[in-house]
């Protein structure tokens, strides 16, 4: 591995940890402190508000893992790598695909705009670090994961166009 790639690595490690200690001393109250709307302003894009239609993290300007997930559920080309589970769909549970459950996790590399390629093991890190901000559980099932009620409320808001 040469010095940038070494670099690049630590980078993404200690934005994982500034992510995770914002979480942890935010008192959970996720929804309030890291979503804003974000328009184009003098410097660059001032968070002006609420919601979810351009969303950022205003902690970084950075896309949710849970928000692009959801997207991903919601697209039936994508329903071979990650899905609803049909029983308990409307509870919110989805499973990734054994088999291309990398694919997802390298659409969110290129999303988050990583130079080099996500890979599953990375990303269910960060799916487990969203049990502890109660947005998505580990459900006791392989490779299955459930929206907390209020995120997917606020998803499907989003969804229809509500906020």
């Amino acid at each position: 591995m040469n010095s940038f790639q070494e670099t690049q690595s630590d980078l993404e490690v200690i934005l994982e940890f500034l992510e995770e200690y914002y979480r942890q001393h935010s008192g959970g109250n996720v929804d309030k402190m890291y979503w804003a709307e974000v328009e184009p302003g003098e410097d660059g894009g001032a968070p002006v508000g609420e919601g979810w239609g351009e969303q950022r993290w205003t902690g970084g300007g950075k896309v949710r893992l849970f928000h692009f997930l959801f997207e991903v559920l919601e697209d039936p080309n994508m329903a071979h790598c990650v899905s609803w589970v049909p029983e308990a769909a409307a509870g919110g549970v989805f499973r990734f695909s054994s088999t291309n459950k990398e694919q997802v996790a390298v659409l969110w590399g290129q999303r988050k705009g990583n130079k080099r390629p996500m890979t599953y093991q990375k990303m269910s890190r960060a799916l487990r670090n969203y049990g502890r901000t109660g947005e998505i559980v580990k459900v006791k099932k392989k490779l299955t994961y459930q929206f907390s009620r209020e995120t997917l409320m606020r998803l499907r808001k989003c969804q229809r166009g509500d906020l």
